[in-house]
């Protein structure tokens, strides 16, 4: 066991936490909070790996839509529309009518 494997499970034992997935939760959350640009590089990334929608990636930033948008132009970031081309519409609409 690593010395930081130990320090989660003295933490987890001391600090009343169900496991260290919650120790490390916990301080990736307090990590956000104090530091609100890599909270924002962090919205930005999960919106450039599609893991989330810009309005999504906007609330996680804590900045308006607005903002995140010009956000992602300013690290040359191009936003998706959501337009789907009309075979793939039609290829999904009937996906889901099956």
């Amino acid at each position: 066991m690593s010395g930081l494997e130990a320090d989660l499970d003295a933490i987890a034992a001391a600090g009343g936490y169900d496991d260290t997935d919650a120790v490390v939760e916990e301080a990736v959350r307090e990590l956000l909070r104090r530091r609100p640009e890599l909270r924002l590089s962090l919205a930005v990334e999960k919106y450039r790996t599609g893991a989330v929608s810009l309005n999504r990636g906007a609330e996680l930033a804590g900045v308006s839509t607005e903002s995140f948008v010009r956000e992602l132009a300013d690290r040359g970031i191009d936003r998706e529309a959501g337009f789907l081309s009309e075979s793939v519409r039609e290829d999904r609409l009937g996906t889901f009518l099956e």
